[in-house]
């Protein structure tokens, strides 16, 4: 279900936060689910557990799971709503920043949004 990209400037930990996040807002996981083990997806992903788990105890700072020792680490019941909010939140971000380096106003930056938009159907 997660995949990393080594070559990205992202670190592996964020991009793992970011896709579960989306998967979380996507529906794909759910409140209750339970999350693969440290172990089990560093070894899917051929990447360092310290790394899964560096990217878990992000998730459980923003209350996106819940570990419970001994049992795992679970999906938390935050509102759909604000999970989403939370998965663009970061190109919101970056968006802003490029928008301000090039002096873009707010009202400008608004009108190329709901543009792109609707040019793109999404």
């Amino acid at each position: 279900m997660f995949t990393v990209d080594p070559k990205s400037s992202l670190p592996i930990y964020e991009q793992l936060v970011a896709q579960i996040i989306r998967a979380i807002a996507r529906g794909l996981l759910r409140s209750g689910e339970q999350m693969p083990s440290v172990r089990e997806l560093a070894g899917n992903l051929l990447v360092n557990p310290n790394t899964v788990s560096r990217a878990y105890q992000e998730l459980e700072s923003r209350d996106f799971i819940v570990t419970m020792r001994g049992k795992g680490s679970f999906i938390s019941d935050l509102p759909l709503e604000q999970v989403k909010q939370a998965a663009i939140q970061n190109h919101i971000q970056t968006l802003c920043t490029v928008a301000d380096e090039l002096s873009i106003s707010n009202e400008d930056l608004y009108r190329l949004l709901i543009q792109t938009r609707e040019d793109s159907s999404c």
